[in-house]
């Protein structure tokens, strides 16, 4: 991760405006995805690329790939330069559209699954998503303590569901972590 550390030290000086994540969620997220060898991973909410480059450098490390989709083409294409800077636009697809309509087309059975985008929307994300995470994946969600009111729903669903076990984990403004359980 040392290669990348320049360009996240420059790009946390705009975490508020671009409400990206923590660095130890980043570091986090980058231990979870080498931790299960991870070869394809989904991240819904993309912003300027910030969690997308933790997210790609430890891809780069298993040899996996990740679709990244973000609403806002700005933001979008942020994110493509930022990833182009640190070579690590060659393992990433940035799908510009709503997530909501993005999710249903990919046709790839997913590793893990990183939701930091519409607090309201992260079941219909998590719904969409599912029939394509694998048996043993991971789902984390991110600014489930700061923003839990937004997303009542799906923390009900995630701590409920035969589907999945989940723990809240008090990391920066909190992530919930689900395994999908084998069926």
């Amino acid at each position: 991760m040392e290669n990348y550390q320049p360009i996240l030290k420059r790009l946390e000086k705009t975490a508020k405006e671009y409400t990206n994540i923590a660095h130890e969620n980043g570091q986090f997220l980058s231990i979870l995805i080498r931790s299960i060898n991870a070869q394809n991973v989904l991240e819904v909410g993309t912003s300027n690329g910030y969690s997308t480059i933790w997210l790609a450098a430890a891809l780069k490390e298993t040899g996996g790939r990740l679709i990244t989709l973000e609403f806002d083409p700005k933001r979008a294409a942020e994110a493509q330069a930022h990833l182009k800077e640190v070579n690590l636009d060659d393992i990433v697809e940035i799908r510009v559209g709503n997530a909501l309509d993005e999710i249903p087309k990919c046709d790839v059975t997913f590793d893990l699954v990183f939701l930091d985008a519409q607090k309201n929307e992260y079941l219909r994300y998590l719904e969409l998503a599912l029939p394509n995470i694998r048996a043993g994946g991971l789902i984390v969600a991110d600014d489930t303590v700061t923003m839990r009111d937004e997303m009542q729903d799906y923390v009900e669903f995630v701590f409920d569901t035969p589907l999945l076990n989940s723990v809240d984990i008090p990391l920066d403004d909190g992530i919930i972590l689900s395994y999908r359980i084998k069926v």
